[in-house]
């Protein structure tokens, strides 16, 4: 087994994004690490039911030793064994409103490697439209394609949705293991070609579903037309939530764009009713609004998200982030990355290019591990 590396939760922004990389990284492969002050830029430090669940998941995909494993723990060890070849479903289950897409990121990129030639099966319980957390509808729109242009894939089915704050909702996610992920190259966005997206509200407040369907038209039109874009399609649905499958109430906003070069950009916004400050909708379109006008190929959530795939990609990967500098979370993702990996060949650059009217932007770049799934064929 490696040397255990040691890495301090506080680093960058001090949240949950350093144990998920960790974890996910430390599974695959086989780094033991030792983790202290475990989101220490949080108000609540320490490991709460999300987090836990993800240090669950990783334990059960790799057979690891656990030390520290408990609620509100600021401090975790973590000494992986060998990838679990046997077990092909896997089940956690936050009991609070814990997002259910960060599951997901610790999870899925761990599901792709198992060595084994079966379908892998992930049950997820917790919250599937919460704040602090990606919206189920980006994880399965924004994110599915975008792994796509790795080589990878999953299927999806939701059996229920639930909300804040008593999540409940269910999802299921079916893995196909890889033999290794490929490198990509984005650096051209295209310009907007589709937007679709999706409303949703208590049937008793329909009208609030209507709203942010055209809070979030009327901002994309006018933003893109004042910035002399063609204002594509948009296809934004509203519609009452189910309550047959769904836990507590809720109302919201997701929004996809993709452009005439397949990149994907997502948008979500969350209801709070009477107390609404601003528009859900409004929210929802300037998050796709954003790359968009600084010719970005992926969005600023999506950004770290490609760290932990880059990094076990076979090759250089590059990806257009555009005229903005990376997000702390990205920034955070890629420090935890190359502490681990930087003895193997991982390496980041952040290079500027300018286009023909001089405008500066920044292509990320990443020198891959290569991670080979020695069980499955090419």
């Amino acid at each position: 087994m490696s040397t255990v590396v040691r890495i301090d939760g506080s680093l960058g922004e001090g949240g949950g994004q350093v144990l998920r990389t960790a974890l996910t990284l430390s599974t695959l492969y086989r780094i033991p690490i030792e983790i202290e002050n475990i989101r220490a830029g949080r108000l609540k430090p320490g490991l709460a039911a999300q987090h836990l669940k993800c240090v669950e998941l990783a334990k059960e995909m790799c057979n690891a030793e656990v030390k520290g494993g408990c609620m509100g723990s600021t401090s975790l060890k973590f000494y992986p064994g060998p990838l679990n070849k046997y077990k092909k479903q896997f089940i956690a289950d936050t009991h609070t409103a814990g997002c259910i897409c960060l599951l997901a990121q610790v999870a899925l990129p761990c599901a792709l490697f198992l060595p084994c030639n079966e379908e892998i099966t992930l049950f997820f319980k917790g919250g599937t439209n919460v704040p602090m957390g990606p919206h189920i509808e980006y994880l399965l729109k924004v994110f599915q394609p975008m792994l796509n242009k790795f080589g990878a894939k999953f299927q999806s089915s939701i059996a229920r949705r639930g909300y804040y704050p008593k999540g409940g909702g269910e999802v299921r996610l079916d893995i196909h293991p890889i033999h290794h992920l490929n490198a990509v190259t984005l650096i051209d966005p295209g310009v907007p070609r589709q937007i679709i997206g999706w409303s949703f509200a208590d049937i008793n407040y329909i009208k609030e579903a209507y709203k942010m369907a055209n809070d979030a038209r009327a901002t994309l039109r006018d933003t893109l037309m004042i910035n002399k874009f063609e204002v594509p399609p948009m296809d934004i649905e509203s519609y009452p939530v189910n309550k047959l499958i769904t836990t507590g109430n809720g109302s919201g906003i997701n929004i996809v764009c993709i452009t005439s070069t397949d990149c994907f950009f997502g948008g979500s916004g969350l209801g709070r009713g009477p107390r609404d400050t601003s528009s859900p909708g409004k929210t929802a379109a300037e998050d796709i609004l954003k790359p968009i006008l600084t010719g970005a190929c992926v969005d600023e959530h999506m950004q770290d998200q490609m760290i932990i795939l880059m990094t076990l990609a076979e090759g250089v990967s590059r990806i257009k982030v555009g005229d903005k500098q990376l997000t702390s979370h990205t920034q955070t993702a890629m420090q935890v990355a190359e502490i681990m990996l930087g003895n193997r060949g991982l390496h980041f650059n952040l290079l500027e290019s300018a286009d023909n009217k001089g405008t500066l932007s920044y292509v990320l770049e990443c020198q891959g591990c290569g991670l080979i799934n020695s069980n499955l064929s090419k």
